[in-house]
């Protein structure tokens, strides 16, 4: 499958640093028997080890993806990395749509079985904006798992389209709200507008057993589908 010197308070650090420097994890892919999701038997086919953190965004990778035009090429240096997901949902104005709007939350993952899990924030400033970009690489027992996965969350987000959420996850209390929700079969996109002008792209997307989540966010609008291209961007380097 195929698949835009500032105040760094403006976004707060998207995720306070709970744990630093992420182990590689390793987790197994269906071979090119795979099932397609839904049929069964699906689950004995062969198998490839495969590094999570190895599919994780690199700052040439999303730097010319993220940027604002006028900006010269932007330098991100890893924020934060760890293996489980950012807790704080239960403190939002809206614990549900709060995974709409932040990534890699517990409550997105929750009750989801996957099996590993890599999280990564990489931050960087040009003259006029900052930029912060969250990639989630998650693995599950079978492609069927990963699709329902994603199947569940688009409808969760599609359920979020124009709410507001306010609260303290990036590490500064701020409102964003969900717009222009966009999803297919296979994943979803939305726009998080934040109330002091800013936005994110928020997508989710699946290939064989991984399910990766990107938001990516800067102190200026305009960006809207760039989320959905820097997941594509981790899922073609699967094996």
């Amino acid at each position: 499958m195929q698949r835009d010197p500032s105040d760094r308070r403006r976004f707060g650090h998207l995720a306070r640093a709970i744990a630093a420097g992420a182990a590689a994890t390793l987790v197994v892919l269906p071979g090119p028997a795979a099932a397609t999701p839904g049929a069964p038997g699906g689950d004995d086919s062969p198998v490839a080890t495969v590094d999570l953190a190895a599919l994780q965004l690199t700052s040439a990778e999303a730097g010319p993806i993220v940027k604002w035009p006028s900006d010269p090429p932007l330098d991100l240096s890893v924020y934060q990395t760890q293996t489980h997901p950012v807790g704080g949902a239960s403190g939002t104005s809206d614990p549900q749509c709060a995974t709409a709007v932040y990534a890699g939350l517990d409550s997105t993952y929750s009750g989801s079985g996957f099996t590993g899990l890599n999280y990564q924030e990489l931050t960087g400033f040009g003259p006029k904006n900052s930029y912060s970009v969250i990639s989630v690489v998650s693995s599950y027992d079978s492609e069927h798992a990963a699709a329902n996965m994603v199947a569940n969350t688009i409808q969760k987000w599609t359920d979020c389209t124009h709410k507001k959420v306010t609260g303290d996850v990036t590490g500064a209390s701020q409102t964003r709200t969900v717009n222009n929700v966009v999803s297919t079969t296979e994943d979803i996109y939305l726009v998080n507008n934040v109330a002091d002008n800013g936005a994110c792209s928020h997508a989710m997307s699946s290939q064989d057993n991984i399910v990766v989540e990107v938001s990516a966010c800067r102190t200026n609008i305009g960006l809207v589908k760039q989320g959905l291209q820097l997941a594509n961007k981790m899922l073609i380097k699967l094996p």
